[in-house]
């Protein structure tokens, strides 16, 4: 309502007429909201509709206060604001939302915290990023997932780690490549093994070596192969094939023996000694000896 002064005098109020009427009516329905106490400013011009709204509600257990910005919306705090929610927050942008923390931004969630995008997360980092995560991570991707490091990368497992590509994998590396194994190594490859190396392929034991196939093993080599041992060498088969296409030659500096059966060819560095169906022929510097036998010419 409008109060006006009888002959200006202030003490005569009347009222003159009302704020709100028929061509400006008010924003609470009146009597039904008369619970409610609204201050607001309309936009300026004969046909504007909009307005700024404060509107203040007392209905026991249900109280709120009500703000409305026509368009723009500012706040000017010149040193600590304080905001403190008892309850639920909730918060809607329709457009985009920029915010900017020119010191250190500290965030404490009790409970959980759940993050939805629709399209594009982008994160940068200009310095360091540490995550420290008390119990699991995961990290579910639907499509394509790639890491990129400028320099160098580190990795540590306290226990087991467990690796499961379901299809191939294509590892690079332009330079060397060690691996350090404590405890004992399995492969298991249930299709073809190569390994084609350009330079030199060295394979050390600090104890026994084993090669099993149980179909053939095949060595070849476009220039030499050799076994070398300080000790034994044995070599057991069912047969036994060597082959040369020019010399073959068999050297032992002490003792070579050859025996089939009962039949024994014995070669010393001064005789040889020939054994066969109770038979022994000495062949030496001093000439061939038969013992146990005839000799005979035929």
């Amino acid at each position: 309502m409008i109060i006006s002064f009888l002959d200006d005098d202030i003490d005569k109020p009347y009222v003159s007429s009302s704020l709100y009427n028929g061509a400006n009516p008010s924003l609470v329905n009146l009597p039904f909201n008369d619970h409610q106490t609204s201050l607001s400013s309309k936009t300026i011009g004969v046909n504007e509709e909009g307005y700024n709204e404060l509107t203040l509600s007392n209905i026991k257990d249900k109280e709120q206060i009500y703000l409305k910005a026509q368009k723009d919306y500012d706040e000017l705090v010149q040193h600590n604001f304080t905001q403190r929610i008892l309850n639920d927050k909730d918060s809607i942008v329709d457009g985009i939302y920029n915010e900017r923390i020119k010191k250190v931004h500290t965030q404490t969630i009790d409970l959980a915290k759940n993050v939805n995008v629709g399209g594009e997360y982008l994160t940068n980092v200009g310095l360091s990023k540490d995550t420290i995560v008390g119990l699991s991570n995961t990290l579910n991707v639907g499509v394509d997932n790639k890491v990129r490091v400028a320099k160098n990368s580190h990795e540590f497992v306290g226990e087991n780690k467990d690796i499961e590509i379901g299809a191939n994998q294509n590892t690079i590396i332009h330079k060397d490549e060690i691996r350090n194994v404590k405890g004992n190594k399995k492969e298991v490859v249930e299709g073809h093994y190569d390994i084609n190396i350009s330079d030199k392929m060295q394979v050390l034991s600090e104890k026994e070596m084993d090669y099993k196939s149980k179909d053939n093993i095949l060595f070849t080599s476009n220039e030499s192969i050799g076994f070398e041992s300080d000790k034994n060498t044995s070599m057991v088969a069912d047969n036994i094939t060597t082959y040369a296409k020019t010399i073959h030659e068999l050297k032992a500096d002490s003792e070579a023996t050859i025996q089939v059966g009962e039949t024994i060819i014995n070669a010393k560095p001064d005789c040889v000694i020939i054994k066969a169906g109770g038979v022994e022929v000495t062949i030496d510097s001093n000439g061939l000896v038969v013992r146990g036998g005839e000799l005979k010419a035929e």
